[in-house]
């Protein structure tokens, strides 16, 4: 127990640095639009949007749609901790596409998620973005996809050819924590 808690805060330490590295590294790009400020806001319901149907298109097993959402290179990340699995890090979309979709094949039956996102924080630069937000799903009794209760998750995004795709996710599941009034 000891040992999960200190790794949950290496974790989440990690996950903090390299967010802030993000924001510095595209501290210098011109800002389109940042939290709830008018903009482009275009581009914030895009986001928003491409991460929605995301989830959707993962819950609901369709490989097809939901690789579709991701840019196919090998600088993508997972990061996540999560009491049955600990953490994981998968690197690359060689190791993502094919991870996912015998995830989806051993695990065929659809699990109808809709989450409920709440503290949303994104800022948008010219050709890429960052959002993260607290995400609650149900436990469908389903091991390996199901994400219940609190989540705190990270989404790093890339625009290519005038699409917003996902590049980075991360997530943290504190399980039962109780929901933000």
């Amino acid at each position: 127990m000891k040992i999960e808690r200190i790794m949950k805060n290496v974790l989440k330490t990690f996950i903090i640095i390299m967010a802030f590295g993000m924001m510095m590294a595209l501290g210098n790009r011109k800002v389109h639009s940042t939290l709830f400020v008018s903009g482009d806001e275009t581009d914030r319901a895009e986001i928003l949007r491409v991460i929605e149907n995301e989830s959707k298109a993962f819950w609901d097993k369709d490989y097809e749609q939901w690789s579709g959402y991701w840019v196919h290179a090998p600088y993508i990340r997972t990061m996540g901790w999560w009491e049955r699995g600990g953490v994981t890090v998968v690197e690359g979309w060689d190791e993502r596409g094919p991870r996912t979709k015998a995830h989806m094949k051993d695990n065929p039956d659809p699990n109808p998620q809709n989450v409920v996102r709440e503290n949303i924080n994104m800022r948008i630069y010219q050709d890429a973005a960052w959002v993260t937000f607290d995400q609650y799903g149900k436990d469908n009794g389903e091991p390996v996809m199901d994400m219940p209760g609190l989540s705190r998750e990270t989404r790093f995004m890339e625009k290519q050819n005038g699409q917003w795709k996902i590049v980075y996710v991360g997530w943290l599941l504190e399980g039962n924590a109780p929901k933000k009034k």
